[in-house]
């Protein structure tokens, strides 16, 4: 939010509200002695102490040392540690710590204002829906839905619509930007389950805990950390020391861990490595599990208000998001961001006036906590978790490496090193015993499954009501009803949807509920998709036709219908070979 220009003085920062002579044009991160130590700087004959305070900054793999630019760091991969690059002139010297105290007494007023209007957004946020949950405790009959009024204007009008209050006690629905223009009242009708503050490890999401037990009872939040199986050993040593902190300060302050029910490398023998084209292991290892956990009664999903640590600086994609946004992640959840504007210079000074501890990755040169190993991890960040906490990493690393191996590849090293693994596309070298084919289209959509991994009708049923049995019956789709047949031949099943060809619509909805039910592994992405509680996947894959709208939520989410399709989409049919067809 700030500029940042640097302290020569404290070896620091100085925090600007207008651009000044040196302002930076990128935010800083502080650096440890543990990062300096994995460099070999020590080896170079420079010396610092072991201390808890930062000793220099970086600007993305340039030094900074008390506003002088030292050395560059070049070359980092997985598997090998950067070169250092010294700056003209430059010779050893011993280092001296960030004196912390002075630069947070120069930096003590804007960061007052900065974390105290988080704080009272915070505030507002959350009384402005605890105040429609009173609303709609003291008014059962209060059906309105003033939001989904606005999406269907949305819908039409192709802006961004707002539910506001006139005179009188009577509202109007009009654009976003008028309405705040004319500083109108927008108002709100979601009725809120849960409130969370979202925990990670990451140092944002840490401040923005913190910045939540000082503007929420404790008795009205949780907080919840998604363990994904790929988590860092010190985010998930932070976490319980985070718990142990706030738990004694705030008793009452309730505590949550999400899991999949199966081990993440599990899910990669049955997906396939996740890559660029297919990041499945957010769906699968965080989302689903932390969504499934926030169900209520009746198997529903709740309506969640999430306080993240999104942070715009982190991304070009983020930088877009708003303060406040519904349906950013999740359809029944709305996301507040607290620090979305933000440096991580802002951040790491929270993090340093109150005396939290700093996560051990950071001080080792991760320049942002995640999983382990990550298709969008940096060069740098891989290096410096294979050279930190190489045993943890070693099963996924092994497996990249059997992969590259089995396929022949001359140069393995090099071939890993240049992060060609996370560029898979498709699932050509995936083993699965199970396959589909989209044999025609017209006039009939006729299909061949082998091996599915769940009956072919299962999912049939979220697309519209159907009658029969599991060997022929009719569905009625758009008060149109459509015939078919289902023929099974020991591991073989042939289906037929008469005459769906005047409908692509309702084929392609036939081809993701078939693609679900040929690959289905339980891995829980889809039925948190599910508004009414219909679809469950444990211990089986499921719909209870009673409660089921036909939303087609669970087959629209992703765009073959299922995670697992999408990965393994060109794998060849067993025995005879066949292609797969393109989904659609």
């Amino acid at each position: 939010m700030y500029k940042i220009t640097w302290d020569k003085e404290t070896g620091g920062v100085l925090l600007h509200s207008r651009i000044v002579e040196g302002t930076l044009g990128v935010s800083p991160r502080p650096v440890f002695y543990e990062e300096l130590d994995l460099l070999g700087l020590d080896k170079l004959g420079w010396s610092y102490p072991h201390a808890e305070e930062p000793i220099m900054w970086a600007v993305n793999k340039q030094y900074w040392y008390r506003g002088v630019r030292l050395f560059d760091a070049k070359g980092a991969n997985i598997y090998t540690k950067p070169t250092l690059e010294m700056q003209p002139g430059v010779e050893p010297m011993a280092l001296e710590p960030v004196d912390v105290k002075t630069m947070l007494q120069r930096t003590s007023e804007l960061m007052f204002v900065l974390e105290n209007e988080a704080i009272e957004f915070i505030r507002d946020t959350y009384l402005a829906y605890a105040k429609v949950n009173k609303t709609y405790d003291k008014a059962d009959a209060n059906k309105l839905d003033f939001e989904a009024m606005a999406e269907r204007v949305e819908k039409k009008s192709k802006q961004r619509m707002a539910v506001v209050k006139q005179d009188c006690d009577s509202f109007d629905i009009m654009p976003l930007a008028t309405a705040e223009k004319e500083g109108k009242r927008v108002l709100l009708s979601t009725k809120i389950d849960r409130f969370i503050a979202s925990f990670s490890g990451g140092k944002d999401s840490q401040v923005v805990l913190d910045l939540c037990t000082r503007a929420i009872p404790p008795t009205d939040f949780e907080v919840i950390y998604s363990d994904t199986g790929y988590e860092l050993p010190p985010s998930l040593a932070l976490y319980k020391d985070v718990e142990a902190y706030y738990k004694k300060k705030f008793p009452s302050l309730r505590f949550l861990t999400a899991r999949n029910h199966e081990s993440v490398l599990n899910y990669w023998d049955k997906i396939g490595t996740p890559s660029d084209n297919h990041r499945w292991c957010c769906s699968v290892m965080k989302t689903a599990p932390l969504y499934r956990m926030l169900k209520v009664e009746g198997n529903k999903q709740a309506h969640v208000l999430t306080f993240d640590g999104v942070r715009a600086e982190e991304s070009v994609r983020r930088s877009g998001y708003n303060r406040i946004g519904k349906g950013v992640k999740h359809s029944t959840v709305i996301n507040a961001s607290p620090i979305l504007s933000w440096s991580s210079v802002e951040v790491f000074l929270y993090l340093f006036r109150y005396g939290f501890p700093i996560n051990i990755a950071y001080r080792r040169g991760i320049t942002r906590v995640g999983c382990i190993i990550c298709p969008f991890s940096s060069e740098w960040n891989d290096m410096v978790v294979n050279h930190t906490f190489h045993e943890e990493l070693e099963p996924f690393l092994s497996r990249i490496e059997d992969n590259v191996k089995r396929n022949k590849v001359q140069d393995f090293r090099n071939y890993i090193e240049d992060g060609n693994w996370k560029r898979r596309a498709g699932g050509r070298d995936i083993h699965s015993s199970s396959a589909i084919d989209f044999l025609s289209s017209k006039p009939d959509l006729n299909v061949m499954m082998i091996k599915p991994q769940k009956h072919p009708l299962t999912w049939i049923s979220a697309i519209a009501p159907f009658t029969g049995s599991e060997k022929q019956g009719e569905l009625k789709y758009r008060n149109e009803v459509y015939s078919y047949n289902c023929e099974n031949n020991g591991d073989v099943y042939s289906l037929s949807f008469k005459n769906t060809a005047k409908s692509l619509a309702l084929q392609g909805l036939i081809k993701r509920a078939l693609n679900k039910a040929t690959f289905c592994i339980n891995c829980e992405a889809c039925e948190v998709e599910c508004p009414t509680g219909a679809l469950s996947i444990l211990p089986k894959a499921e719909i209870n036709t009673n409660k089921c709208i036909h939303c087609g939520k669970c087959l629209n989410f992703h765009e073959t219908g299922c995670i697992v399709a999408h990965s393994l989409k060109i794998t060849e049919i067993p025995k005879n070979k066949m292609k797969l067809i393109s989904y659609t």
